[in-house]
């Protein structure tokens, strides 16, 4: 993983951002714009590949730089930005929902993420079930996919028990590259679709995703409104058939005491730059439409972020 640099602390990015947040002191030429550190993903994965194209956005703007971060997903970054070692973190909704950060608020809700279950076609696993004695890989220790993957297995009945799976926690690629040797049996991966690695190994090997929703009611139980029942569309992964997952909502984080004006920016730009935020080959459902982007339980949204809103959309 690649340590967050120096860059700014939540201290540096307020100075930098105070009065009218992009002017210098009076008389003086206008300051460049403040440069705010956006804890992201894994390389090949979803969130990082979302966090260049709105850092591309915000440099079209004018008004804020961008700096995506190579991380290990959703516990890295809210651990980040809880530390104020980072201004802004994607995360799925329901590891934020576990955060301990008392002021964690949402810019907005941008896409949703497909918990994917990968297995070898060859491998003779078509359930969860299946999984009982195979060697399966959560994600990276601090994603949320390794976090919601553990929810899924606890749900089915498949951790603490003598015959379970052999859990390990590995980053996409290295997960992907042991998938097809056979060094892992599965692989749980947590983003949008197609994901560009898992994609290239279905180029190689034939996959199969499986049907995740089995468990959701007794997930919906423990963790109202954290998870839906959606679908990674025919064709991904060469696929014939829609198979039914569980979707979660991705959300773009900050602290109540990010900058009022670096906040209206970026909303702006979720906005305006909406169609430009989606990757050319994306299949799955995205959130950059004004119902959606609001709609950030379990979080609420920063109050400039919702003043913004309500000035663009009325």
């Amino acid at each position: 993983m690649s340590a967050p640099s120096a860059g700014l602390t939540r201290r540096a990015v307020l100075t930098g951002l105070a009065g009218t947040g992009l002017l210098a002191l009076a008389g003086c030429d206008v300051a460049p714009p403040a440069t705010l550190d956006v804890g992201c993903g894994e390389d090949g994965g979803s969130y990082l590949e979302f966090g260049r194209l709105l850092a591309e956005a915000a440099q079209r703007s004018g008004r804020l730089r961008l700096r995506p971060l190579v991380t290990e997903g959703s516990v890295e970054n809210l651990s980040l930005l809880d530390a104020d070692r980072i201004a802004l973190a994607l995360s799925l909704a329901d590891s934020a929902a576990g955060s301990p950060t008392s002021d964690l608020v949402a810019v907005g809700r941008v896409y949703q993420n497909y918990l994917q279950c990968v297995v070898r076609a060859d491998s003779g696993i078509r359930t969860l079930g299946d999984l009982s004695g195979r060697v399966v890989s959560l994600g990276a220790p601090g994603s949320g996919a390794a976090a919601t993957a553990r929810r899924v297995l606890a749900a089915a009945g498949l951790l603490a028990v003598p015959d379970g799976p052999v859990v390990v926690e590995r980053l996409l690629g290295e997960a992907a590259t042991q998938l097809r040797t056979g060094a892992i049996d599965a692989l749980f991966w947590s983003g949008g679709v197609p994901t560009p690695q898992i994609a290239a190994l279905s180029g190689t090997t034939a996959l199969r995703v499986l049907d995740t929703t089995t468990v959701l009611p007794r997930l919906r139980e423990q963790y109202p409104e954290a998870y839906i029942a959606t679908a990674i569309p025919a064709g991904v992964y060469g696929g014939e058939e829609p198979v039914a997952t569980i979707g979660i909502a991705n959300l773009l984080l900050a602290r109540s005491s990010l900058n009022d004006d670096a906040v209206a920016a970026l909303v702006d730009i979720l906005i305006d730059d909406a169609r430009a935020l989606v990757p050319p080959d994306a299949a799955g459902v995205q959130y950059l439409t004004p119902a959606s982007l609001i709609d950030t339980v379990p979080v609420p949204l920063h109050p400039a972020a919702a003043r913004r809103y309500r000035e663009r959309y009325g």
